[in-house]
C-alpha cells in the first residue's frame, strides 16, 4: 500500500494521534476482510463447486486467487502488464472451470498443476519480459511507481487515503516521469 506512508507522514506532522493507531486500524482491517473473505469462501464454495469434488480443491482455487491479487498488487505496475497479466488469469482460471464443469467426475486436483505451472509461468513473464523492461526504461521509477492510474474527477486531499470504492474505478490515466515532460521554448512564447 504505497499510500499509506503518506497517511504515516500526516499523522506525524499532525502529532493528533500515535503512529500505532494507524497500524492498528489496518490490522484490525485486515483481520475483518479476512473474516468476510472466509465467510465469502464458504458461502460461494456450496454454489460453484457444489458436486463431488476433492475435499481441498475451492481452498486451493481461492488460494490461487489470493497469490494472483497480491501479485498484481505487487509486481503489475507497467502499462503493458496492466493490460497483459488478469487477462491471461482470468482464461487460465476460465479454462480450468471449462474442464470442471465438462466433466462430471474429472481429475480436479491434478488439473490445478498446469493451471499453477501456466500462471507461474505468466508471472515469471510479467516480470522479467514486461516489468524489467519497462524499470530500465525509466516507465517505472521511484516517482512514478505505477504506469496508469485512476483519475478521479473531484478533488481529494494529497494526505487523505483513498476511499476503497475507488479500486474498482477503470484505469484512465497514464503518468509520465517528471523528467520526461517536454518544457516549452522559452521562444515561442517571446515571439
Amino acid at each position: 500500500y504505497p499510500w499509506i506512508g503518506s497517511a504515516r507522514a500526516a499523522i506525524g506532522n499532525q502529532r493528533v494521534h500515535p503512529q500505532s493507531h494507524l497500524v492498528w486500524a489496518h490490522m484490525t482491517k485486515i483481520i475483518l476482510y479476512y473474516v468476510m473473505y472466509e465467510a465469502c469462501q464458504a458461502a460461494w464454495s456450496v454454489v460453484l463447486y457444489a458436486k463431488s469434488i476433492p475435499e481441498a480443491l475451492p481452498i486451493w482455487i481461492y488460494g490461487f486467487a489470493m497469490v494472483w491479487e497480491y501479485f498484481s498488487m505487487v509486481f503489475v505496475r507497467s502499462a503493458l502488464s496492466v493490460h497483459f497479466f488478469p487477462r491471461v488469469a482470468f482464461l487460465y482460471f476460465f479454462l480450468y472451470h471449462v474442464y470442471f464443469y465438462s466433466v462430471p467426475y474429472g481429475y480436479f486436483d491434478v488439473a490445478l498443476i498446469p493451471l499453477f505451472l501456466l500462471m507461474f509461468h505468466s508471472m515469471i513473464y510479467t516480470i522479467l519480459g514486461l516489468e524489467a523492461p519497462n524499470s530500465a526504461r525509466g516507465v517505472i521509477t521511484v516517482e512514478c511507481p505505477r504506469e496508469v492510474y485512476n483519475r478521479l474527477s473531484w478533488p481529494e486531499p494529497v494526505a487523505a487515503l483513498p476511499a476503497e470504492w475507488t479500486m474498482f474505478l477503470p484505469l484512465n490515466s497514464r503518468l509520465s516521469s517528471l523528467h520526461d515532460r517536454e518544457i516549452p521554448d522559452g521562444t515561442a512564447l517571446n515571439a
